[in-house]
């Protein structure tokens, strides 16, 4: 393990490239105070090589140890693990009016400007961390995205992306809202944390070859199994955190409502997240895919979203128009008997 040693609050989890999580064993919490808030927290998890961790840097009013327990939960569910992470969280004020994006080159103008809430030098020791993580990796090589980082955090960015930086490394960003913060629950910010994290638990993001191709392709999978993975994912853990017992019905009722207030809300525009999830779902639902996989990650170790599921398929093509036939059933969101069917062969 490699020893992730900065005045800041951080999480260190060693993790062995293609090495199975389930006999994994927690090793004892080394803690140092610095300062009143700012602390460093490192975790081993001892596996056949020990080159790969987690950094996170938070500078909200949740709990590290909260945080360091979603993630760590999150990270135990994967059937391997690959990618180093190093994740940034920070509070944002009100938006600013009137709204305006934030260029940038990469989520160039996806989000919003805010009132910044975090100081100048946090925002430097933000930046110089990062740049010191990338520092001890080849696989970055001249890459340094750091000016968007900038961009994002001194512009008050409300922030929700993972960047793959390069093939085994990623960096999450989460600039968390007054809203959310105030006003939503608690299981908001927990599915908003795990969705970002799954994220960066995907292994095949950038292959190439046959799999960028047809990821290139018009109607192709990519998109809404990735986001649409990575909220189901969010969903069924947060509701195991929150002891809901039903997170498929809460899949399909958010995809519901998104089918009631958007005209345009599919997979590919609107909400792809929110759609996909429940288009997987129906692929689970009618035996086309197996759930442990979108739950251990290994749906996408290899592509399978385009490479085994072919989007031109008659079977692919009714999952994307069948997705919608949603009903409410008493207090919860099933697929209507029409849309179990297995379609086209």
């Amino acid at each position: 393990m490699i020893v992730f040693s900065m005045s800041m609050i951080s999480l260190a989890i060693a993790c062995g490239g293609d090495t199975d999580n389930s006999n994994t064993k927690r090793l004892p919490n080394i803690e140092t105070t610095v300062g009143a808030k700012v602390k460093e927290v490192l975790t081993a998890i001892p596996l056949v090589s020990q080159n790969e961790r987690i950094a996170l840097i938070n500078y909200t009013d949740y709990a590290t140890k909260d945080l360091e327990s979603w993630i760590q939960l999150a990270s135990s569910k994967m059937k391997t693990r690959k990618s180093r992470i190093f994740a940034f969280i920070y509070p944002v004020g009100e938006r600013k009016e009137p709204e305006e994006t934030i260029r940038s080159d990469h989520a160039d103008n996806v989000f919003a400007k805010h009132e910044v809430l975090i100081t100048q030098s946090q925002i430097d020791l933000i930046l110089d961390s990062v740049q010191k993580w990338f520092d001890n990796d080849r696989c970055i090589g001249g890459q340094r995205p750091l000016k968007d980082y900038r961009t994002w955090l001194e512009q008050g960015g409300d922030t929700s992306t993972m960047h793959v930086v390069c093939p085994t490394v990623r960096v999450v960003a989460m600039g968390v809202t007054a809203m959310m913060r105030e006003r939503e629950p608690l299981s908001e910010f927990q599915s908003f944390l795990i969705h970002e994290f799954y994220h960066a638990f995907q292994q095949d993001l950038s292959m190439e070859g046959e799999c960028e191709k047809r990821r290139n392709m018009e109607n192709s999978n990519t998109r809404w199994f990735v986001e649409g993975a990575a909220h189901y994912f969010a969903t069924v853990l947060t509701a195991q955190l929150n002891n809901d017992q039903n997170p498929y019905s809460k899949i399909l009722q958010i995809a519901y409502a998104g089918l009631e207030r958007e005209s345009d809300y599919g997979l590919y525009e609107g909400g792809p997240d929110k759609t996909g999830a429940a288009a997987l779902r129906l692929m689970v639902e009618r035996g086309l895919l197996e759930e442990k996989v979108i739950m251990d990650g290994s749906l996408f170790h290899n592509c399978a979203r385009e490479l085994t599921f072919d989007s031109t398929s008659p079977k692919m093509q009714d999952i994307r128009t069948s997705w919608k036939l949603i009903k409410k059933r008493g207090d919860t969101y099933v697929f209507k008997p029409e849309a179990l069917k297995n379609g086209s062969n």
